[in-house]
């Protein structure tokens, strides 16, 4: 297999601790390869994987770039991608546009994308709810006459069923 570059997740920590939020580079770089090597994937994934569901930020803008050619029916591959991204900082920390190269070839198999997308949807939903939890957490621990602890339990109860509907609660950003 060639040699991928290797991504250190620094970006996103648990508060007071060490450990990173659950994430898997290796099937995100799988899964992009596979589809800037034969954007047909993407239909077959479209319905379950969307950029936020990336850990990484450059894989979120790769994905998002090619997602946004393949909508329009023009070739998403390395080659046509490097425009858009050469003075991305991210991807120049990673080797620059010979990084979108490199993970295509580094692509196992078109049929393995159907087991790496559900895996990236299922990792970024555990993300959220370990969000969804610190935030909970964080709010009951604030004892405000204006935030009654029913009103606190009936918005978790909402923001769970946004996200077991949509594998994303939307945030203000």
């Amino acid at each position: 297999m060639n040699d991928v570059a290797t991504i250190r997740p620094v970006r996103e920590t648990l508060p007071a601790t060490t450990e990173t939020l659950p994430h898997n580079i290796e099937a995100e770089q799988q899964l992009l390869g596979a589809i800037l090597t034969n954007n047909d994937i993407f239909d077959r994934i479209a319905s379950l994987v969307k950029a936020e569901h990336f850990f990484e930020p450059v894989h979120q803008r790769i994905f998002e770039i090619a997602v946004a050619r393949i909508q329009r029916n023009a070739l998403a591959s390395p080659v046509t991608l490097k425009g858009y991204l050469e003075e991305d900082a991210g991807l120049k920390e990673l080797g620059g546009p010979a990084y979108l190269a490199r993970i295509a070839g580094a692509a196992i198999s078109a049929f393995a994308a159907r087991d790496y997308a559900p895996m990236i949807y299922d990792i970024a939903v555990r993300r959220e709810l370990i969000r969804l939890g610190q935030d909970i957490q964080a709010r009951a621990t604030q004892a405000k006459v204006e935030d009654d602890p029913k009103d606190q339990i009936t918005s978790a109860e909402q923001q769970l069923y946004k996200l077991a509907e949509q594998g994303q609660i939307g945030r203000a950003s």
